[in-house]
């Protein structure tokens, strides 16, 4: 068998967790000069619960931190029984989100008045990423014509 990078297992983890709930998304990891990453591209809505509590799972696979105001890796999260990444990151894939929003954007022009355009753009993002609850999930997802993960 051929020999993997720590961040590879890691990435590999991740793939199975992923494949237990079900979960659309692409893994790949990186390793480069002081460092490595692992990327996790969800590809498909899923409830905000669902993805907050996935991050949640999945930040014990990030071994800490970067302060950049004493421009250092903190190492706070150590794990010796699992592979681990210094940069974890986990995100919906821009192609599933560009044209979400825009529909998105759209339903809240006419429902809500903003000031501004960015203001529709951050409340949508806030109703895709749970942090913001103006508008009920069952809505969110008729509008995306996707089952509910």
């Amino acid at each position: 068998m051929a020999y993997k990078s720590e961040v590879a297992r890691c990435a590999a983890e991740i793939r199975k967790i992923l494949k237990e709930k079900n979960i659309k998304a692409s893994v790949k990891s990186q390793n480069y000069s002081m460092g490595d990453n692992v990327n996790v591209k969800i590809k498909e809505l899923v409830h905000p619960e669902i993805y907050k509590n996935l991050k949640a799972e999945l930040a014990k696979y990030q071994e800490g931190h970067f302060n950049g105001m004493e421009d250092i890796y903190e190492y706070t999260n150590c794990i010796d029984d699992i592979p681990q990444t210094k940069f974890l990151f986990v995100e919906y894939d821009w192609e599933l989100t560009e044209g979400f929003t825009q529909r998105l954007i759209n339903v809240l022009v006419t429902k809500v008045h903003l000031d501004a355009d960015y203001e529709y753009k951050r409340l949508a993002g806030d109703i895709l990423y749970g942090r913001d609850d103006w508008m009920k999930w069952d809505e969110v997802k008729h509008l995306a014509n996707l089952e509910v993960a």
